[in-house]
């Protein structure tokens, strides 16, 4: 018999619809016969949960101090979301498998990156800058068709991104450590390679995860290396963008816009200075969150690994430690 424990925590964008009646109408059609699952938004069922449980499934943080003691027959971790910064500084046991949900943004990536870079392309965050200005300040873009996209990153969402902007007649150069060849992307850079494809860009994407090797990677003097009327756009996380010198250029005019999705405190503070630069749109970090399918489609996705487990084959999106993704 395996025992899963979900533990959702009330306080995550995503708790309501990873809600007991999804997680038990999945169970029951995937899961399958020597399962034993549980399901509890309460800090107290949970730390009852950890003394059997040999699998987790996390919507948000939980407390995960001392688990050697706590869970001492914990096997594996799995994520409800595609970062995991918190959970490689939670001290896990090395027992203990971490996998998260990379590639459950792929619909919303593709369509999000699309909607950031027509955005950018159409001037809208410095049309809506005039609007809140009370400017009549008329401006107009052609076509994105031939205009170069870089993106850094190529994983799930990097990949999404290329397709969905070369469907468009785009030019898009790609950016990973690995270097591999994608079918979207005219040419592809390894590691620092991206800072000589910066010059040619019209738009940037920050498609990266979080780690130690990317945390400050796009700073000021890569963004120099931009021409001035590109357009930047991150998907990945806050920390790898150089948010006050983002803003320092759109106020000198020297960059043409960005879109935020991913932020350098989150939730913002008020009294941010961003929420005031000029020719940027934020959005909450919501903007490749589907409400209505990321859950289920996560939860497909999880269960498949318990049906991995359970008969001693290797788990899909498992997370590297030393990598950080």
């Amino acid at each position: 018999m395996i025992r899963l424990h979900a533990q959702v925590n009330p306080a995550s964008m995503q708790a309501g619809a990873f809600n007991a009646g999804l997680w038990e109408r999945l169970l029951a059609e995937t899961a399958g016969e020597g399962v034993a699952a549980s399901h509890s938004t309460d800090p107290a069922a949970f730390d009852a949960a950890l003394a059997e449980a040999e699998v987790l499934f996390l919507v948000g943080p939980a407390p995960l101090q001392d688990l050697p003691r706590r869970a001492p027959r914990l096997r594996w971790i799995s994520y409800s979301s595609a970062g995991v910064e918190w959970l490689l500084k939670a001290g896990l046991p090395d027992s203990v498998t971490l996998t998260n949900a990379s590639g459950t943004h792929i619909p919303k990536a593709a369509e999000y990156s699309l909607a950031a870079v027509l955005m950018l392309n159409n001037f809208i965050p410095a049309l809506v800058t005039a609007q809140r200005e009370h400017r009549w300040a008329p401006r107009s873009g052609g076509t994105v068709a031939g205009k170069t996209v870089l993106i850094l990153g190529m994983g799930a969402l990097g990949g999404a991104a290329a397709e969905a902007l070369a469907a468009q007649g785009t030019v898009v150069l790609g950016n990973s450590q690995s270097g591999r060849p994608h079918p979207a992307v005219a040419e592809m850079s390894q590691g620092d390679g991206f800072r000589a494809q910066l010059p040619r860009a019209d738009f940037l994407i920050i498609a990266l995860p979080l780690t130690p090797a990317t945390n400050g990677l796009v700073g000021r003097a890569e963004l120099d290396r931009l021409p001035p009327h590109a357009g930047v756009v991150n998907i990945g996380r806050g920390e790898i963008l150089d948010a006050g010198a983002l803003a320092a250029k759109l106020r000198d005019g020297t960059l043409g816009g960005a879109v935020l999705d991913a932020l350098p405190q989150e939730p913002l503070p008020p009294d941010s200075p961003l929420w005031d630069t000029p020719n940027l749109i934020i959005t909450p970090h919501c903007g490749l969150y589907d409400p209505g399918a990321y859950a289920e489609r996560c939860l497909r996705a999880f269960f498949a690994n318990v049906a991995r487990f359970r008969a001693g084959e290797a788990l899909h999106q498992v997370v590297g430690l030393d990598r950080g993704y």
